[in-house]
């Protein structure tokens, strides 16, 4: 990571002191402002333009529900990757949030180290990756954007069903959300978005793993994850 601006949106001094500790600490991230409420991070963002927002959801005046809203109105420019940092684990507030474009929810008290895996898998800096394994291989080479929140989610839901796991879709989402601490609905937003990018690209080698002569709309969530698993057992035996 290198180069990383970092905006805290919290309303409790005392978090703000330990992220802003955390982010001082860490190689690659720059400290670049701190916000008590909603209204004050949306005024920073646009005038600070952060690449990382850590974002409190239960603020005065403006809630981090209503900051998520307000991103949208900003004007130009790129918006910010949002991590929530929340003391409520209530799986509604995790759902709409993520709904409203966070990209992580983590619950307080906030385990820093996992933070930043967080932050590392959102901004993986251009160096070059190193593929963990089979599923991994594959996905890559069908031009899978690693630098996707999605990706690892998608990995890790591959190699459930390529291990001979539960087919049913709504296990895998709970299997994945559970790995990931976040909720099924968002493993099965984050694997269609990763999914529609790769249809996009179409490589060679996705067309021939869906078995596509033609680009008409992208498999859905259960087709692809069933299609690739079959390419990395037929790959497997090659061996």
């Amino acid at each position: 990571m290198s180069g990383i601006r970092v905006l805290l949106v919290d309303d409790n001094p005392s978090a703000r002191a330990l992220l802003a500790a955390f982010v001082e600490q860490a190689e690659g991230l720059e400290l670049c402002g701190e916000a008590g409420d909603g209204w004050q991070g949306l005024e920073l963002t646009g005038r600070l333009r952060p690449d990382l927002v850590l974002l409190d959801l239960i603020m005065p005046g403006l809630d981090g529900i209503g900051f998520l809203e307000g991103l949208s109105g900003l004007p130009g420019g790129q918006k910010p990757r949002v991590i929530v940092l929340s003391g409520v684990s209530t799986d509604a507030y995790v759902q709409h949030s993520c709904r409203m474009g966070a990209d992580y929810y983590l619950v307080k008290p906030v385990n820093l180290h996992q933070l930043a895996q967080r932050i590392s898998a959102l901004f993986p800096g251009g160096e070059a990756r190193q593929e963990s394994g089979p599923a991994d291989w594959l996905l890559l080479r069908m031009g899978a954007d690693s630098r996707l929140e999605g990706y690892g989610q998608l990995t890790f839901a591959l190699e459930l069903v390529a291990a001979g796991g539960p087919m049913q879709m709504k296990e895998i989402y709970l299997s994945t959300a559970a790995a990931f601490r976040t909720t099924a609905a968002c493993v099965e937003k984050n694997l269609r978005t990763v999914i529609r990018g790769m249809h996009g690209r179409a490589s060679p080698l996705y067309l021939k793993v869906m078995g596509l002569d033609s680009l008409d709309r992208p498999p859905d969530n259960g087709t692809f994850l069933r299609r690739t698993a079959a390419a990395l057992a037929e790959k497997s035996t090659e061996r």
